[in-house]
């Protein structure tokens, strides 16, 4: 049984599983290549502060982290997944590829140059798409000597099961440093799988990986919908208006790619009113200066379907879904921020909540106000959830003008509120004066003997102007 490793001498030939793309993006028009490729993070574009939002913990996927000698600890575990893989592909599945068409397709993808000899990248591409296949789905079809449990290659099918790195489900609490350990190995494995830009691989490459590994058992689209439920589960604490099986009716490049998915906003970008230039450069406010203007601030309620970006405007009420900031946030958003930027008919959403957001929360008194309606949910102080939006805000580019500005109406609607000065006025007295039973039903009855003033003045007047004609 071949196991992967096995290569002969031709440098244009080796022994692998027939990976034949159906829809690789060599196939479809230049421009639709351009935006589907995956880029190389250069740490000279982005602040030194969110480098490491970009790197690798412990697991190289794709070309441009491979063969990092502080990333070779994964290598034995990703061997693991790939012997297990192919054990259950039968010898007559294999036949001689020619090399340099599975590279050229594979390669097109990646928008660097890539250096790699062409059996060396077409082993990595199966390593690597072994791995992702092992510890994202639980494998069915065709039966293999010695499996693993029924719950699946280390992952097991849900994002939000407990899972060791040997591949057996764990129960109940950690007991000790070695689960504590590996339950730490496994997170930053998803980490390093889902979220980053340049850790990815092609999704047609794990596609036919698939394929060849279960026949006839199931199709690509139950592929599709288990993965999609996977990272559904790991992104589990962000409200989501999507649901599975419209994921699974798109085609999604890599597992980045689907993770922002998920993120995509119910609201569609409207046609643009009124000045171009000046709408390009407004910003939003404060969320203080807002309350300022009688904004009140309301968390989304979570009883209706809705996306994270889904920030609505209505009667002086902003609603903005809940959000949870922890370790994972920074790096999740930095890489769909880069991702949206390269990838341009994926309209660019995160990039404008992120500078929604970052502008809204610039003090830690704004992140206090949204914190005391559960808009935002911080695990620590206010000025690390500060920093976080900073850095993110440095990455975001925004075209407020922009065909995919989904904020527009909500932008508009906000900025007349807060212009018009009568909000300003009842907005202050309202915090000021009315905040104290006692001195708002003072207020309340002085306001009722000046109009009743006003009243008996204006029927004087009338009845003076009746006598006299």
């Amino acid at each position: 049984m071949a196991e992967g490793d096995r290569s002969n001498s031709e440098s244009s030939r080796i022994d692998v599983p027939a990976i034949e793309p159906r829809n690789a993006p060599s196939e479809i028009t230049n421009g639709e290549t351009n935006r589907c490729k995956i880029f190389k993070v250069r740490d000279q574009t982005i602040h030194e502060n969110s480098i490491d939002s970009f790197k690798p913990k412990i697991l190289s996927i794709g070309p441009y982290h491979h063969g990092s000698s502080r990333l070779r600890g994964m290598e034995t575990w990703k061997r693991d997944c790939r012997r297990y893989i192919l054990g259950r592909i039968s010898e007559s599945d294999y036949n001689t590829v020619e090399i340099k068409e599975l590279v050229k397709k594979a390669r097109s993808v990646y928008s660097e140059n890539i250096t790699m000899e062409p059996n060396k990248f077409a082993d990595m591409l199966l390593l690597d798409g072994c791995f992702v296949l092992a510890f994202l789905t639980e494998i069915k079809g065709k039966s293999v000597e010695n499996e693993p449990s029924e719950t699946g290659m280390i992952g097991g099918s849900q994002g939000t099961t407990s899972s060791d790195t040997t591949g057996h489900t764990g129960g109940g609490q950690w007991q000790d440093d070695r689960h504590q350990d590996e339950a730490i190995i496994r997170e930053d494995t998803v980490r390093d799988l889902l979220f980053l830009l340049d850790n990815q691989i092609p999704f047609f490459v794990i596609e036919e990986i698939h394929k060849l590994a279960v026949g006839e058992g199931e199709t690509t689209e139950t592929l599709k919908k288990n993965i999609a439920k996977y990272v559904e589960g790991v992104l589990h604490h962000y409200p989501k208006a999507i649901e599975i099986p419209a994921i699974c009716s798109n085609d999604f490049h890599h597992l980045l790619h689907l993770c922002h998915m998920f993120f995509r906003p119910s609201q569609k970008p409207e046609k643009r009113n009124g000045n171009r230039a000046a709408t390009n450069q407004a910003m939003w406010h404060r969320a203080m200066q807002y309350r300022e203007a009688g904004v009140e601030f309301r968390v989304k309620d979570s009883s209706t379907p809705h996306s994270l970006l889904d920030v609505t405007f209505s009667n002086g009420t902003m609603e903005i879904p809940h959000l949870s900031i922890d370790g994972k946030t920074e790096s999740i958003f930095s890489n769909l921020l880069l991702f949206e930027q390269g990838c341009s008919h994926t309209g660019r959403y995160i990039n404008a909540y992120v500078a929604f957001m970052s502008q809204l929360l610039s003090d830690a008194d704004d992140v206090k106000l949204l914190a005391r309606e559960n808009i935002v949910q911080i695990l620590n102080h206010e000025e690390e959830a500060l920093n976080i939006f900073r850095r993110l805000n440095g990455l975001a580019i925004v075209d407020r003008c922009g065909k995919d500005y989904y904020l527009t109406s909500t932008f508009q609607s906000v900025e007349a509120h807060y212009r018009c000065r009568f909000n300003w006025w009842m907005a202050w007295l309202k915090h000021n004066h009315l905040t104290n039973p006692c001195v708002a039903v003072a207020a309340l009855l002085g306001l009722t003997a000046l109009l009743c003033t006003i009243i008996q003045q204006l029927l004087s007047i009338l009845a003076h102007f009746k006598v006299v004609h």
